[in-house]
C-alpha cells in the first residue's frame, strides 16, 4: 500500500484574473460592443479633467460613447467628497455601470463609484478588507490611456488599450513611472510566483527596451507594447500584492502625483531591495537609472518637494502597512528614513 500523502499545507501562491483585455491598434473602437457584450445599457462616463478640458474625448471615442451621459468629470487626485458628489450623479440616473476613460486618478475614482453603485452604501462603509460583496478592485495606473468598464450589475471587468490614443504634449512621466513601480513591486513582492514572475520579467523588460521609444519618439508599436506592458505589471502585482513603494505613497497629505512618488522612490528602493533578489531580478533594476537617463527622468524629488514633515508622512503610512509587511526585506521606521528617503 502506498504511503499516504503529507496533509500539511506549506507555502501557497494563488493566481487569478478576471478581467478581459482588448488590446491592440482601433480596439478603442470596440468600446459600444464591449458594453453591448457586458449588458451595460445606461453607464455613467467618468473622465479625466485633462482628457475632458482638451476635447480629447469627442476625438478619441466613437460618437455614441463620447455622447454618454452623465459625464463625471476627474480631478488629479480627487477625496471623499468630489467621489460622492459622481456617486450622487450616477445613482439617480439608474446607471448600471460606469466606463473609464484615463489614467489612475480617473480608475480610482471610477472604481469607487461603482462600488458604492453596486452595494448602495456610502465609500467609507467599505473602508477596510473584505467588506464589498459584488465588486473588488486593485489600483492601475496604466501608461498613457486605458478604457475600463466595470459593470455594476455582474462585476465584469474590462480594459482597451489602444497604443493610438496618446496625450500631444506628455508633460508628465508619472504614468510610466508608476507602471514600471508595479513591475518591480511584484518582483521584490513575499508573493511573487512563477506566473507573476513571467508576467512582471516582460513587463519590466518591455520598459526598459521600449519606453524610450514611446516617450522621446512616439513610435506607434512601441506605444502599444508600453500600454500592453501596463496591464501585464498591473496582473501580476494584482496577485503578489504590492510592496514598499506603495506602502510610502499612502499618505493622501502627499499633494503630489502619486506615480511621480514612486518614480521618485523607485531607485532608492529598489537599491534597499536588490540584496534579496534574485540575480536575473537584480540586474533588470540596474538598468533602470540608465533607462531614466534615456527618457530625461531625474529619479528623485526636486529640491524642496521633500522636507521632515513629509519624510515623516512616507514613513507613517507605511506603519503596519500590508504591502510594507509584504516587502521582501524586512525594514523599520529608521531603515525607510535613512536607506530609502535619505539615500
Amino acid at each position: 500500500m502506498a504511503p499516504r500523502i503529507e496533509q500539511t499545507v506549506h507555502d501557497t501562491r494563488m493566481y487569478a484574473c478576471e478581467t478581459r483585455v482588448v488590446a491592440g491598434l482601433g480596439s478603442i473602437n470596440l468600446i459600444p460592443s464591449e458594453l453591448e457584450r457586458c449588458g451595460i445599457q445606461r453607464p455613467a462616463l467618468v473622465v479625466d479633467q485633462g482628457i475632458a478640458e482638451a476635447g480629447l474625448i469627442e476625438q478619441w471615442l466613437p460618437t455614441e460613447v463620447a455622447c454618454i451621459e452623465p459625464r463625471i468629470i476627474c480631478p488629479m487626485n480627487p477625496n471623499l467628497q468630489q467621489v460622492q458628489a459622481g456617486v450622487d450623479t450616477a445613482r439617480p440616473k439608474g446607471c448600471d455601470g460606469v466606463l473609464i476613460v484615463g489614467g489612475g486618478s480617473a480608475i480610482c475614482m471610477g472604481k469607487a463609484i461603482a462600488i458604492c453603485l453596486v452595494n448602495h452604501g456610502d465609500l467609507l462603509d467599505y473602508e477596510g478588507s473584505e467588506k464589498i460583496d459584488k465588486v473588488s478592485f486593485m489600483h492601475s495606473r496604466p501608461s498613457y490611456f486605458e478604457v475600463l468598464i466595470v459593470t455594476a450589475a455582474s462585476a465584469h471587468h474590462l480594459r482597451t488599450y489602444d497604443g493610438r490614443i496618446r496625450l500631444r504634449s506628455f508633460t508628465s512621466f508619472s504614468p510610466s513611472l508608476d507602471a514600471i513601480s508595479h513591475a518591480c513591486e511584484s518582483l521584490w513582492s513575499r508573493n511573487r510566483s512563477l506566473i507573476t514572475d513571467g508576467l512582471a520579467e516582460k513587463a519590466l523588460e518591455t520598459f526598459l527596451t521600449r519606453l524610450p521609444a514611446a516617450l522621446n519618439h512616439r513610435e506607434l508599436d512601441a506605444l502599444q507594447d508600453i500600454m500592453e506592458a501596463s496591464s501585464a505589471a498591473n496582473l501580476a502585482c494584482g496577485n503578489t500584492g504590492l510592496a514598499l513603494c506603495h506602502a510610502m505613497n499612502a499618505s493622501p497629505d502627499v499633494a503630489l502625483p502619486h506615480g511621480y512618488v514612486n518614480g521618485c522612490l523607485l531607485t532608492a528602493v529598489a537599491s534597499f531591495n536588490r540584496p534579496f533578489m534574485d540575480e536575473r531580478h537584480q540586474s533588470m533594476v540596474d538598468r533602470l537609472p540608465s533607462l531614466f537617463a534615456e527618457i530625461g527622468w531625474q529619479a528623485k524629488f526636486a529640491k524642496g518637494e521633500v522636507d521632515r514633515d513629509t519624510t515623516e508622512l512616507f514613513v507613517n503610512a507605511s506603519r503596519d502597512h500590508p504591502f510594507r509587511n509584504n516587502n521582501i526585506r524586512s525594514s523599520s521606521g529608521e531603515s525607510i528614513q535613512y536607506d530609502v528617503l535619505l539615500s
